[in-house]
């Protein structure tokens, strides 16, 4: 957790290692820890701590995870937003954004 002052924002960072696999512990343990970090930019202590208007939540993968996380990260977006953060996602420190068509199907762009 740090914050960048040129972008006048707080960037909460989640590093994950290995490959992310679509095991119900594994799902579970990575949004257990990006719940944690939503309740927690919500806390008076944080936002002290923190007086930037911007909240980042940066999630990093040094390996491409499962689609099932993809996926399961594309709901974030949302999340992260209602919370009044930012969702920012990177794969081998490259920047994406995963999408969602009218069929249903879920795509993963790097910016």
């Amino acid at each position: 957790m740090y914050a960048n002052k040129e972008r006048n924002e707080a960037r909460l960072v989640l590093v994950t290692v290995g490959y992310i696999d679509d095991s119900k512990e594994m799902q579970t343990a990575l949004f257990d820890k990006m719940e944690g970090y939503l309740s927690h930019i919500q806390s008076e202590e944080f936002k002290r701590d923190y007086p930037q208007p911007n909240v980042v939540i940066e999630v990093d993968f040094n390996e491409t995870p499962s689609q099932i996380t993809f996926v399961n990260l594309y709901a974030c977006y949302g999340w992260c937003e209602s919370c009044g953060a930012k969702l920012c996602v990177y794969v081998e420190e490259k920047p994406l954004t995963i999408t969602k068509d009218e069929n249903g199907n879920y795509h993963v762009h790097f910016d």
